[in-house]
């Protein structure tokens, strides 16, 4: 059953324009609560920030359900060990790393599911450009 309530998370890189971009999108209401240019950085970055800000939103704003929703496992992962994987040297990563582990106490209260794509089509937070 596709889920209704929640933070549903989204990056897209484009090679030809050298963008890197997420949002986050309110399941409940449809509405999107944040979104951010990252410049020319790669899509598992772009994925990971993405969770990284919809668990700052929630802490923010005790927003409920503490539920992030990402298609990307590799961002899933990363959340989850408060580290990437990534050698791109980057400041909004190393901030993120950071929230993650000073705010862990926190953090560890909200829970990232996976999106299934195939059961439910595309996040909402899909950009739409595949």
């Amino acid at each position: 059953m596709r889920p209704t309530k929640g933070i549903a998370t989204d990056a897209a890189h484009s090679t030809k324009n050298l963008l890197t971009e997420y949002q986050g999108i309110d399941l409940a209401t449809g509405k999107r609560i944040f979104y951010k240019n990252l410049g020319n950085q790669t899509a598992n970055i772009g994925e990971f920030l993405a969770v990284v800000d919809a668990a700052k939103y929630i802490i923010e704003n005790d927003y409920q359900p503490r539920i992030i929703y990402t298609d990307s496992k590799t961002a899933i992962s990363w959340f989850k060990n408060k580290s990437t994987a990534s050698n791109k040297v980057n400041h909004d990563v190393k901030k993120a790393k950071l929230f993650l582990r000073v705010l862990s106490y926190d953090v560890d209260t909200i829970e990232v599911r996976y999106w299934d794509n195939k059961n439910w089509g595309e996040t909402p937070a899909d950009f739409g450009r595949k």
